[in-house]
C-alpha cells in the first residue's frame, strides 16, 4: 500500500515536470483552452488524485513539504500546511520559514479568456488562518497574520501587521509600517503616465503659488 502511494506521488511529480516544467506559472498567461491550459489542469488533476491521500495523512506536519517541494513549491523551514493540496499552483507558491497555512491559495485566475498565474511571496513567520484567501501576485511581509475569512486581492502588498476583512485591512493598532497598498507596477506605459501627470501638476502648482 505504501509502495503504491509512493509510486503515485512520483508519477504526479513526473507529470508536472514534463507537462508544466519548473518555471511556467511564476508569472505567466495563456489562452483559454490552449494546449498549455489543458496540460496545466491535467497535471493538477493528477496531483489531486494521486497525492491527495498521502498529503491528507501528512497534513499539519513538515513531511508534507517534501512532496510539494518536489512539485516545485518554495517552502521554508518548519512551515506547516493544514492541507498541502492547497499548494496546487506549484511554481507560484513561495513561503518563508515558520509559516502556518490553513487558508486558501488561489494564485491562478481567468481574465478575458486567458489563464493567468503569478507568484505570491509570503514571508517568514506569517500565518494564513482558516478561511482566509490569498490571490496571485501578492507580497506579505514577515510576521503578518491574516485572520479567518480575510481576502488578499491580486498583487496586494501587506506590510507586517494583523489583517481582517474583504479586502484585507489592518486591524486597529496592529500596523507596524506603511499603509496597505497595491504593489506598484513598473512599465514603460506607467513611466510615461507618471511623467505626463507630473507635467500637468507643475502648472497647477505655479497657478496656486505653490513651490
Amino acid at each position: 500500500m505504501i509502495l503504491a502511494e509512493g509510486i503515485l506521488v512520483v508519477s504526479s511529480v513526473l507529470v508536472k515536470k514534463v507537462l508544466v516544467g519548473s518555471t511556467w506559472g511564476s508569472d505567466h498567461a495563456t489562452s483559454f483552452w490552449s494546449w498549455r491550459h489543458f496540460t496545466y489542469f491535467f497535471a493538477q488533476d493528477c496531483f489531486f488524485a494521486w497525492c491527495g491521500r498521502p498529503l491528507r495523512i501528512l497534513a499539519g506536519t513538515v513531511l508534507s513539504n517534501f512532496v510539494v517541494r518536489r512539485m516545485g513549491c518554495r517552502i521554508g523551514k518548519r512551515t506547516l500546511f493544514t492541507n498541502a493540496l492547497q499548494a496546487f499552483d506549484w511554481n507560484a507558491v513561495s513561503f518563508g520559514d515558520d509559516c502556518i497555512v490553513a487558508g486558501l491559495l488561489q494564485y491562478h485566475t481567468f481574465e478575458n479568456m486567458r489563464l493567468k498565474v503569478k507568484r505570491t511571496d509570503i514571508q517568514n513567520g506569517s500565518s494564513v488562518n482558516f478561511g482566509a484567501t490569498v490571490m496571485g501576485g501578492a507580497v506579505i511581509e514577515p510576521e503578518t497574520t491574516l485572520l479567518p475569512l480575510s481576502l488578499v486581492l491580486k498583487e496586494m502588498y501587506l506590510p507586517t501587521a494583523t489583517y481582517e476583512g474583504s479586502p484585507a485591512e489592518p486591524v486597529g493598532g496592529s500596523q507596524h509600517s506603511s499603509p496597505l497598498m497595491t504593489r506598484p507596477r513598473t512599465s514603460v506605459a506607467h513611466s510615461e503616465l507618471s511623467g505626463e501627470a507630473a507635467g500637468d501638476v507643475e502648472p497647477a502648482r505655479q497657478a496656486h503659488g505653490v513651490r
